[in-house]
C-alpha cells in the first residue's frame, strides 16, 4: 500500500476514535459511514455497528481507567480504513476532506451558516466582536 494512503489510514484510525467520546461523535459516526456507503455500501451496516461498539467500549474503559483500550481501537480503525484504501483508493480524497472538517470542528475554528454581529455603544462604551479568536491588550 502507498504509504500516503498508510498515513492517512493512520490518521482517521486516530481521529475517529478520539472523536468517540466527544460532543463531535455523531459528525465523525455520519462522515465516515458516509465514506463506506459510497464505496463500500455492503459494509455500511457493519460499519455503523463497529463505530457504534467501538464507541460503547471506549466509554466503558474511561470509565475503568482502561488506558490500553484507545490504542487497541486505533490500530482497529486503521486496519479498516487501509482496508477500504486499499481496495478504493479513490477514495482517498474524500475521507482526507473528512478529516481536515473533523478535526477543524473538534479545535472549534469553524462557523457554519451566517454571521452577524451588532453593536450599540454610546459614551464612553467599548464594543468587541470577533467571529474567532481575539485578542485585546488595553493599556
Amino acid at each position: 500500500m502507498d504509504q500516503t494512503l498508510l498515513t492517512l489510514a493512520a490518521s482517521a484510525g486516530t481521529t475517529v476514535v478520539s472523536l468517540l467520546v466527544t460532543e463531535g461523535w455523531q459528525q465523525a459516526r455520519d462522515g465516515v459511514v458516509s465514506v463506506w456507503r459510497r464505496f463500500h455500501p455492503a459494509a455500511v451496516d457493519d460499519v455503523e455497528q463497529a463505530l457504534e461498539a467501538s464507541r460503547r467500549s471506549l466509554l466503558a474503559a474511561a470509565e475503568s481507567g482502561d488506558t490500553e483500550a484507545a490504542l487497541n481501537l486505533e490500530a482497529h480503525w486503521r486496519r479498516r480504513v487501509a482496508e477500504l484504501l486499499t481496495e478504493h483508493p479513490q477514495a482517498a480524497p474524500e475521507l482526507d476532506g473528512l478529516l481536515i472538517r473533523l478535526n477543524e470542528a473538534s479545535s472549534g475554528r469553524t462557523i457554519n451558516g451566517g454571521v452577524r454581529m451588532e453593536a450599540r455603544v454610546s459614551g464612553n462604551g467599548r464594543s468587541y466582536q470577533a467571529a474567532g479568536d481575539q485578542h485585546i491588550t488595553e493599556r
